[in-house]
């Protein structure tokens, strides 16, 4: 489970510096602060599971 961790906290680190692009399309950033949020949660819920 520890692996599913890191792989959703570097899917967030990416998703992080892409949102720092100025140039997004306001569809994008809500899609990648969506996905943010999901990846959040997910790694939130798996930890309490450790």
């Amino acid at each position: 489970m520890s692996v599913r961790i890191r792989h959703l906290r570097a899917i967030l680190a990416s998703i992080n510096e892409q949102l720092l692009q100025s140039d997004l399309r306001p569809e994008a950033r809500d899609y990648l602060e969506r996905t943010a949020h999901s990846c959040r949660e997910t790694i939130r819920e798996l930890a309490t599971r450790l």
